[in-house]
């Protein structure tokens, strides 16, 4: 698929078509044709920001509509969730061409709006002719302090995650000039690790995926407005190998094998030299190993200890000293970081990060104290411990048969059936679906399994551990105790389990300000030893095994 550079963003003669007080289009008289013209003259779609600009994409063969908006690289893409048709954040409006609606628009988007033109892009293939329009895009969180020219040399560390993307500027003492976090623009493939590696199987797809993410990076490195000398991008395997533009088949298949393994200077176009952290395993990247140099070099750690960063992949690190860790990788999908169930989304404003029990039912706790909109990962594991507790549901995640509280009756109560499932309503508009608490369980087992297969290979009890760390989705805002009532942590550990925030863009900080460091973490690397899950016979029935909350 073309870039789109050249086309997309050119003003059409669009005067058939009025943008409203939130923008977009909302009338459309004769002259509307104009623009039909245009997009079946381009052999394209017509995509309308928010802000009333149009968007003319190619259409490429079998391809959704999602996938033709948001991996054009003009839009910037929501939190999806891997064309599942559950979120309901790839909605769009129809002004022309559209298409029947199918099942999933009616359940996710409601009747209503089906009526009203608005379709999932995910579950309908995108046709020269379209002319559709978008909701307001997410925003990009930036912090910029009062930069000096001359206090650098300046430097950028950047965590590449599946999801998300974060840097931070910093100037010649160490210190942080700006940051800034925004959705990686390679949503448009899918939200999980997986769904990346289908779409960088092919040369031209790799490039594809990995010049959004360098354009980004140019446009970070030009928007500080000092001269960068030198970047460290911490990702994961897959999010590497795919913006150095190496071959992916080794992350795509069993038996999987590293192509990339970091530890070295990148020359990358339009970038200054970037460092990658050494990658131990085939999945078990450069975020990890950089977060290991935030632990074991930055204030002096006890061991042993285990890191947990969970985004869409679970990477554990389990350390008995400086020398010696034992890894394990398990994939975990987006639910931790909200994205793919039915009302959540990343931990930002707005986002619900906890629920309260009162003699009233659930109350929401709403990251900066405003109206709900959605929730995120940490907000889900608070709502699952709550329902638990009152009986509302049992341990394998399902209605619980018979009400154990008065609360839990009352809730039972509310809930609605169809034909996608039941359904819990709760306050703000939004609601649990069954099929939600399942996606958590999952993660559930396979967070619980990767822990007790790491202890048993190091010899230790889960009591031995002095620390677990706990980055990625759950590093910030981590449930006070649902994770170990969960069942994601042993009986007692919870006391000893601290959130470290994000770990990685903290040890890519490091590794700039400290460059000595980085050979030390690159023999730490080669002397990890895998503990390979996916390779055991029995895999299968621990994760089972492991499918049960508490």
């Amino acid at each position: 698929m073309a870039d789109g550079a050249g086309m997309a963003g050119a003003p059409l003669d669009v005067s058939g078509r009025k943008p409203g007080a939130a923008g977009g289009i909302h009338a459309v008289d004769s002259d509307a044709a104009v623009v039909v013209d245009a997009v079946h003259a381009a052999q394209g779609v017509c995509v309308v920001d928010s802000s009333g600009l149009n968007h003319i994409l190619p259409v490429e063969a079998g391809q959704t509509l999602a996938q033709t908006i948001w991996l054009s690289g003009e839009l910037s893409p929501p939190a999806l969730c891997s064309g599942l048709g559950r979120c309901g954040a790839c909605r769009v409006r129809f002004f022309e061409g559209t298409p029947k609606p199918c099942d999933a628009d009616s359940a996710i988007l409601g009747a209503e709006a089906v009526r009203g033109g608005w379709r999932l892009a995910c579950r309908h293939a995108a046709v020269a002719g379209m002319v559709v329009e978008l909701p307001p895009p997410p925003s990009e969180k930036r912090k910029r302090m009062d930069i000096r020219p001359d206090a650098g040399p300046f430097r950028l560390a950047v965590d590449l995650g599946t999801t998300s993307i974060h840097w931070r500027l910093l100037d010649g003492t160490g210190h942080e000039a700006a940051s800034g976090q925004a959705l990686n623009p390679q949503m448009g493939a899918g939200s999980d690790v997986v769904s990346r590696l289908a779409a960088a199987r092919n040369q031209e797809g790799r490039e594809r995926l990995g010049h959004l993410v360098l354009r980004f990076l140019q446009r970070v490195v030009s928007d500080v407005g000092v001269p960068v000398a030198e970047l460290c991008i911490a990702g994961n395997t897959a999010m590497t190998s795919i913006l150095l533009n190496e071959d992916v088949a080794g992350l795509c298949a069993a038996p999987y094998r590293l192509t990339e393994p970091g530890g070295r200077t990148a020359e990358l176009p339009g970038l200054p030299p970037a460092w990658i952290p050494p990658q131990p395993a085939p999945f078990v990247g450069g975020d990890i190993s950089a977060g290991m140099a935030a632990l074991l070099y930055g204030e002096p750690p006890e061991f042993p200890f285990l890191l947990a960063d969970m985004g869409t992949n679970g990477e554990f690190v389990l350390a008995l000293d400086k020398e010696r860790s034992f890894i394990a990788s398990v994939p975990l999908g987006p639910s931790l970081e909200g994205i793919g169930l039915r009302y959540g989304g990343v931990a930002d404003t707005g986002s619900v990060s906890g629920f309260r029990l009162g003699p009233f039912g659930l109350s929401p706790v709403v990251i900066g104290n405003t109206e709900p909109k959605r929730i995120c990962g940490t907000g889900y594991l608070s709502l699952l411990d709550a329902l638990l507790r009152t009986g509302f549901l049992d341990a394998t995640g399902r209605l619980a048969s018979a009400s154990v509280s008065p609360l839990a009756a009352r809730l039972l109560g509310t809930v609605e059936r169809g034909a996608a499932g039941w359904s819990l309503p709760l306050p703000g508009g939004m609601e649990l679906a069954g099929a939600d608490v399942e996606e958590i369980l999952k993660v559930k087992a396979a967070f619980s399994l990767a822990l007790e297969s790491l202890l048993a290979a190091s010899g230790l009890e889960s009591r031995a551990l002095a620390r677990v760390c706990l980055g990625g989705a759950l590093g910030e805002h981590m449930p006070e105790t649902a994770l170990e009532r969960l069942g994601f942590l042993p009986q007692g550990l919870q006391a000893r389990t601290v959130a470290e925030g994000n770990t990685s863009l903290r040890g890519a900080a490091l590794l700039l300000t400290r460059p000595e460091l980085r050979e030390r973490l690159v023999r730490w690397s080669s002397g990890c030893t895998l503990v390979d899950l996916a390779a055991r016979p029995d895999f299968t029935a621990l994760y089972m095994r492991h499918m049960v909350f508490g």
